[in-house]
């Protein structure tokens, strides 16, 4: 049998791999998006967390401290930006039944229990449990999060600060707390402007809250 030549065997190749572009599929934007996301986070994000890992754990109590905390309605659950939260930062509200209701891409909103609601995250993520300085606005709110959160039909980033059926998960809580106490998380007058968006790093920020503890997975 006579064999092919190396420059047959380079020519082969070359179509092969022609062929196999061809066929591939279209790469989805979101795919493009979490790449993109993704090497930006571990250049300007991920050198820093890991020089600063050793001294949050050692100011960090473990995870197991946050299920055994008794956490009260209206208690914000925060996540910072990492891989899990798609490099955004996550928040969740806990409700009057002490379960946590947040707007989730996939949900587009889900109640969950605290223990399920943490396995959502990846090992080495941050939660941040804050609470309201004012009493009974935390009650109001979650009271606020059970009677509402059925009427979000779509994870949007959306602008309208008024709107529930469009919502996310920053958004879904600064809601909670003005539309029952007038209490603005964002910092910013609510009536003179109804349009933005609420970036959880916002309500990280808020002097309204209190941190009662910092963990990690």
């Amino acid at each position: 049998m006579k064999k092919s030549s190396p420059s047959g065997q380079k020519t082969a190749t070359f179509i092969q791999r022609l062929l196999h572009r061809a066929n591939m599929k279209r790469i989805k934007w979101s795919e493009v998006y979490l790449a993109t996301a993704g090497a930006l986070h571990r250049l300007l994000v991920e050198g820093r967390r890991k020089r600063s890992a050793v001294k949050r754990m050692q100011q960090d109590m473990p995870l197991s401290a946050l299920t055994s905390m008794r956490l009260e309605p209206g208690d914000i659950v925060y996540t910072p930006s990492s891989e899990s939260t798609y490099y955004a930062g996550h928040m969740g509200i806990i409700g009057l039944d002490g379960k946590v209701y947040h707007v989730h891409p996939y949900g587009p909103v889900f109640a969950d229990t605290l223990e399920w609601y943490l396995t959502r995250f990846y090992e080495g993520d941050r939660f941040i449990v804050f609470r309201s300085k004012l009493c009974q606005v935390g009650t109001r709110a979650a009271e606020w999060v059970q009677e509402h959160y059925e009427q979000v039909k779509f994870y949007r980033l959306q602008t309208n600060l008024l709107s529930i059926e469009r919502n996310y998960c920053s958004k879904f809580i600064y809601q909670a707390y003005k539309f029952t106490s007038g209490l603005d998380l964002w910092g910013r007058r609510f009536t003179k402007l109804k349009q933005g968006f609420i970036y959880p790093f916002r309500i990280e920020h808020s002097s309204d809250l209190e941190v009662l503890g910092t963990f990690y997975k």
